[in-house]
């Protein structure tokens, strides 16, 4: 009997030079077309410039999408069979596509807006995020608190039991990376992003990106989808505008999403995307059987 297997898709940060050259002649060629109908072709010639011409995150959002849906058409060509989906923030629209709720093209749209909006926003609003590792949760919740007294701080995104990135305006997080270590945490690593995102700070990003959002079709599942906001399963496709722009300004559920996966019965995912980030992790922390089609 086959495992029960879920598709996992990478977020911001999983891109690199050329990724899309990994894909079969074929998926190249349809990514190529779909940015092309979208008057997307500037990101496509940018995905070949250079590593800096990525960081821009209306670009990255959009290059590292296509890439994984690229992926996905070169799996879903050979008939891979797999019951469920989820992804890390971006990767959301991902596994979205995966279950049958968004088009391609629609996808690849919804980053794009989602993108400049969060750039926008960023530039208005500056602030930045640290990945921490090696912690006591509690000892997290007593940063936070501490470094909210100079700014926004926030936990962005729970990727581990021992790897949690936090959000928030520069002061506070300037405060974070001069103090962590009395807080018993081994590491704290400054994130190359523009902005202080899944936090407070995105909140107009979030606002204007529902709008956009109430203006697609969102078809019915196919198979589950974990959503970020709380790492269960969406329950009906009339709640997506308003999971996934609260989603811009809320913490990533990784480390719930996975459990509830887990505890659902499923025995193995594969990593669709650029890459290997997701499938290094939970190589660190769990017992599926995980497997990446880019970075091994």
């Amino acid at each position: 009997m086959s495992k029960k297997t879920v598709l996992l898709f990478p977020g911001q940060g999983s891109q690199y030079l050329n990724m899309h050259l990994k894909l079969s002649e074929k998926s190249q060629e349809f990514i190529r077309k779909m940015l092309e109908d979208l008057d997307l072709t500037n990101i496509l010639k940018l995905m070949s410039t250079s590593e800096e011409s990525l960081l821009p995150t209306n670009v990255s959002q959009v290059a590292i999408l296509a890439t994984s849906l690229g992926f996905l058409k070169d799996l879903t060509d050979k008939d891979f069979c797999f019951e469920a989906s989820a992804g890390h923030s971006l990767g959301e629209y991902g596994a979205l596509v995966a279950s049958g709720v968004l088009s391609f093209k629609d996808a690849l749209k919804s980053v794009y807006v989602r993108g400049r909006l969060m750039g926008e926003c960023a530039a208005k609003r500056g602030g930045s995020m640290v990945a921490l590792l090696g912690f006591d949760i509690k000892m997290i919740e007593s940063l936070c608190k501490e470094a909210s007294r100079f700014g926004v701080c926030v936990v962005a995104n729970e990727n581990s039991n021992q790897q949690i990135v936090v959000s928030g305006e520069n002061s506070a997080i300037d405060w974070v990376l001069e103090n962590y270590k009395s807080f018993e945490i081994k590491k704290a690593i400054k994130l190359k992003v523009e902005g202080a995102f899944h936090s407070p700070l995105m909140e107009d990003a979030a606002k204007e990106f529902r709008k956009f959002l109430e203006s697609l079709e969102f078809k019915d599942f196919k198979i589950p989808v974990y959503k970020n906001i709380d790492g269960l399963p969406y329950k009906d496709n009339k709640d997506i505008p308003d999971i996934l722009s609260k989603q811009i300004i809320s913490p990533v559920k990784w480390t719930d999403t996975i459990e509830n996966i887990i505890r659902d019965g499923y025995e193995s995912c594969v990593e669709v995307g650029p890459k290997n980030i997701l499938t290094t992790m939970l190589r660190r922390w769990t017992k599926l059987e995980c497997s990446a089609l880019d970075g091994e």
